[in-house]
């Protein structure tokens, strides 16, 4: 093909022409046919030439073919020609080779060597003899349509007829192969094309991380699956062809002969068609399918693309679970505190009745008050714990102080035909928390354990410490990464059911029979954890028990604990008994009830209803007050905390008594820094002893 290189003008075209012949006279003759002088009588002939070959002259003619002729004596000669016209891209178009050219190759020998090198060339045998027929030359050099006999002597105007028509047949066989050339270049280059995209679907096929699959939608035969695939459903490619999607999962079997192929035979496509299926370990998995419709060598096929959304839907449960939680704790927080205040009425003017000397009949019928009174406060604890709004008393604590602590205490309450194993390192890292809270922890699950068994089993403890990783992180969104001490409470109970599970941390939820339980233990469990910056966790099926594990941050992570206050030292002595209190609370009822307290015990005192009122009494009292006694949270931009602040700074020697029942202010010592010494905090619901107990514990601020 290297002889289709050259380039010829479409003006006034110029051939080659090589004559290979022993005999010079013939090469003369040639070129006077061929290659005429110019000049009118040359013209003329030329003209004359046209007129008999073309039927018209050739001015009125396409433009006139011009040839160069060249000269060779004997084949080895016109082969080396042939071979240097290839290589400088100007090839010869006609050949006229002789028959006879003694002593080297004849015509035919020449002929064979000629088209080994040039197959394209047109050649004309020139011979004076007859004793070469045609069908003997066809059978020496094989049939061939650019070969012809031209007999000596040779009239000119056949060879120019013969050099005109060899010439453009040579022109249009090279132009012919020069287009297909050019179209199989476009074919292959289309053929890598397409080949490099095969490869690149091919390779992001087998690598994508989604399951995926070329189904025939004809017959729901599978034509190829992925890796993804592979591991997905536990098959392998190389049973591809006894592969379906029945035997795969039913589900997809079913969604692909129905809802799939009507949507894709209308040309529609499927996104995230749900159903379920199951893994290697026959467990249940939820998938969503989407696919595209394809036509593959005239059928109608599908690229399917499946996605395990197990683990997503399980976070997404745990995420509005938490959500949910996280809303019915401050419900319940917000229920606890006006329980509160009803409370510490009810438990004051109680009290104080009882210590009235009311006649025995009138103390009987009180005593049970009271002790409703005091069973209905651990009620609202718990709820103010699951609302987090409990004060803790954070500390450094060893566990295995604490689960040491714990172990006869759980051996008494668990029944003997339920064994308890603890297993417990002998060293863990401090933590930072409320001691009695995580006893409550460990207490709770223990019983809820105890009362999974009725017929025995056995209780197992466990404590470590783990490192939460990001990527442990990614699929538990209560988590967060750091060093926790894991511990987990596990029974051989009767477990939970699987629609029981997600309100198991409800409050007031519970499964035991009425009088059995209150719903709160799991719950407050939960809000305990959550408060110190840990997290829990349940893993239970039906008959297999339960595990519960919660993590709680070591010393190092304290700054993820809610903390909260103890309330601080105070300026002691015996009997104080205040010349004049300032009685601050926004609640009626309990401003009352204090008021009633106090006037009893001929304490004077001046109430306000909310920290503005009191400020102007502080400003415009023709006396003085050396005790305050307020509630923490209040209306009308000035609480507790500021209106005590704003008094200290009047006055640091002013006794200070706050009253809360679950303010988050607490929760931040710095909060109760002030000039003087600290406050003294009184949770509701409290009783009469510990009100007087506190305004007896200020001391005299005139003494400090």
């Amino acid at each position: 093909m290297a002889a289709l290189g050259f380039a010829m003008s479409t003006f006034a075209p110029t051939y080659r022409i090589l004559v290979i012949d022993d005999t010079a006279s013939i090469h003369a003759d040639f070129r006077k046919i061929l290659m005429p002088d110019t000049g009118p009588q040359a013209s003329a002939l030329v003209d004359d030439l046209a007129l008999t070959i073309l039927g018209r002259p050739s001015s009125a003619a396409l433009p006139p073919i011009e040839f160069h002729v060249d000269s060779a004596m004997q084949g080895e000669e016109g082969l080396m020609k042939v071979g240097q016209a290839l290589d400088q891209q100007r090839p010869y178009a006609v050949a006229f080779v002789d028959m006879r050219m003694p002593p080297g190759w004849d015509g035919l020998e020449t002929i064979d060597h000629l088209w080994a090198v040039d197959p394209h060339l047109q050649i004309v045998i020139c011979t004076a003899y007859s004793d070469h027929s045609w069908a003997a030359i066809s059978e020496r050099i094989g049939p061939s349509d650019s070969l012809l006999i031209l007999k000596k002597p040779f009239d000119h105007i056949e060879v120019l007829q013969l050099a005109h028509a060899l010439c453009r047949k040579w022109r249009l066989t090279h132009d012919n192969a020069e287009q297909v050339r050019r179209l199989d270049d476009l074919v292959q280059e289309r053929t890598d094309q397409l080949g490099e995209a095969e490869a690149r679907f091919t390779e992001a096929f087998n690598a994508s991380p989604l399951a995926q699959v070329i189904v025939d939608l004809d017959d729901a035969r599978f034509l190829d699956i992925n890796a993804a695939f592979e591991r997905q459903f536990a098959v392998a490619r190389s049973a591809l062809p006894t592969l379906s999607p029945e035997s795969i999962c039913p589900e997809l079997d079913q969604i692909l002969r129905t809802a799939m192929v009507d949507r894709l035979r209308v040309g529609q496509p499927v996104d995230e068609l749900p159903f379920t299926g199951k893994d290697a370990e026959e467990k249940t998995r939820h998938l969503r399918c989407s696919a595209r419709a394809v036509a593959i060598t005239g059928h109608l096929c599908a690229i399917v693309v499946i996605r395990d959304v197990t683990e997503q839907l399980a976070i997404e449960q745990q995420l509005r679970q938490s959500q949910k939680l996280e809303a019915l704790g401050q419900l319940t927080a917000g229920i606890a505190h006006d329980f509160n205040n009803l409370l510490t009425v009810i438990h004051s003017y109680t009290s104080e009745l009882l210590t009235d000397g009311s006649d025995p009949k009138t103390q009987e019928m009180l005593e049970p008050v009271l002790s409703a009174a005091t069973r209905a406060s651990t009620l609202v604890r718990q709820l103010l714990i699951f609302g987090r709004k409990e004060i803790v008393r954070p500390q450094t604590l060893d566990l295995c102080v604490v689960f040491d602590g714990l172990r006869s205490l759980l051996r008494r309450l668990i029944s003997t035909h339920i064994a308890i194993e603890w297993v417990i390192p002998g060293q863990l890292p401090l933590v930072a928390g409320d001691p009695t809270s995580i006893e409550q922890i460990i207490f709770n699950l223990a019983v809820n354990a105890r009362d999974a068994m009725p017929e025995g089993g056995s209780i197992r403890i466990t404590a470590r410490l783990c490192e939460i990783d990001s990527n442990t992180v990614a699929s538990r969104p209560e988590a967060r990464p750091g060093r926790y001490i894991e511990v987990q409470v596990s029974d051989t109970g009767t477990g939970i059911p699987p629609e029981v599970a997600p309100r198991i941390f409800e409050p007031f939820f519970t499964t035991k029979e009425p009088g059995k339980g209150t719903g709160l233990g799991l719950a407050t469990v939960y809000s305990i954890v959550k408060q110190h910056g840990g997290w829990i966790e349940v893993r239970s099926s039906p008959g297999a028990g339960s595990t519960f594990t919660f993590y709680h941050p070591v010393l190092g992570m304290a700054d993820q604990l809610s903390r909260s206050i103890t309330p601080g030292p105070v300026f002691c002595a015996d009997h104080f008994s205040p010349r004049h209190v300032l009685l601050v609370e926004d609640e009626p009822i309990i401003r009352n009830m204090l008021g009633t307290l106090l006037e009893r015990r001929h304490i004077r005192y001046t109430p306000a209803c909310d920290g503005a009122a009191a400020l102007s009494l502080w400003n415009n009292s023709p006396t003085s007050f050396d005790l305050l006694i307020s509630d923490i949270v209040m209306p009308n931009g000035v609480d507790g905390l500021r209106l005590a602040r704003t008094l200290r700074e009047q006055n640091s020697r002013i006794g200070v008594i706050l009253m809360s029942g679950n303010s988050e202010a607490l929760a931040d010592p710095k909060n109760l820094k002030m000039p003087g010494n600290p406050p003294t905090i009184l949770l509701k619901p409290f009783t009469l002893n510990q009100l007087m107990g506190a305004i007896a514990g200020i001391g005299d601020p005139a003494a400090a």
